[in-house]
């Protein structure tokens, strides 16, 4: 074979080798604009858990996390204008009040643990158009935490009202705190239906009473009469009681009789007789 038939195989070879790396390569990246773009990782420390999770709320669409935060503290975020934040605002609030009770809730079911524990700033939040991530400052979150597990924990064994009080006002000072820093009024103080979650439970001098009234409701007999303190007269107290009463009445009728004849005696009581009985008593013989 002569050598131009070799150098002519030898080209087309190349050629070949070529045109498929080139196919490859143009394959490959038709492949890459069909691929359903990933979700953007927020770049946070704890995100592990919601990488794979796409917010399903489309009314705060590609707002998440600490981004949706800053964008309700008034910071400039990159791709949403101003006046969208605020229509936006009216409705994260529901979502900010479920992930202040939520945390709450979970210092009541964890009365008891440890209250160095800082509650996640993450949480994943139900709407009424999907889902959604929110993110609170730890700080925050944690004074809101500790106040549920002392309710639940202190508080419950030895109820004080100024232990009450206390965790009444740190909670209400925490929660105006965010809801100022996001411009929205807190119209109802969380005090009032927070610490109504889990019921305090009797004290011991409360128990007591009530089974003193329980027993004297339950007494009978014995001169006692029912639900009441006092005694049941004796048959003997009843008939010394009605002497004493006719006594009484024979007294009364006695000091009547001796005013009348007083009057009678007296001129200056002539007077205040009326005139009718003044003339009948000047008939009478003297």
């Amino acid at each position: 074979m002569s050598n131009f038939m070799m150098n002519m195989i030898s080209w087309v070879l190349l050629l070949l080798v070529i045109l498929t790396l080139y196919l490859i390569d143009k394959i490959n990246h038709l492949a890459k604009m069909y691929e359903a773009p990933k979700p953007e990782a927020p770049g946070m420390p704890g995100m592990s858990e919601f990488e794979a999770d796409i917010p399903g709320d489309l009314l705060f669409s590609g707002l998440e996390g600490k981004k949706l935060w800053d964008a309700m503290n008034g910071k400039q975020v990159e791709g949403f204008d101003a006046s969208l934040i605020e229509a936006l605002r009216p409705h994260y609030e529901p979502i900010l009040r479920e992930h202040i009770t939520s945390t709450f809730k979970d210092g009541l079911e964890e009365a008891g643990g440890d209250e160095s524990k800082v509650p996640s700033s993450l949480r994943k939040i139900s709407t009424v158009r999907g889902f959604i991530q929110s993110w609170l400052p730890p700080q925050h979150l944690g004074s809101i935490y500790r106040s549920a597990l002392e309710f639940a924990g202190t508080y419950a064994n030895d109820p004080t009202p100024e232990v009450l009080l206390r965790l009444q006002q740190t909670v209400d000072s925490v929660v105006d705190m965010l809801y100022q820093r996001v411009g929205i009024t807190n119209e109802v103080p969380f005090s009032e239906f927070l610490f109504e979650d889990m019921p305090v439970p009797e004290t011991e001098d409360a128990m007591l009473a009530l089974t003193d009234e329980s027993r004297k409701a339950e007494v009978l007999g014995n001169g006692l009469l029912e639900d009441s303190d006092e005694r049941e007269l004796t048959p003997e107290e009843l008939a010394q009681g009605r002497e004493h009463a006719q006594a009484y009445e024979d007294e009364l009728r006695q000091e009547v009789a001796a005013e009348t004849v007083e009057a009678v005696m007296h001129p200056e009581a002539v007077a205040e007789v009326l005139p009718e009985e003044a003339h009948a008593a000047e008939a009478k013989p003297a």
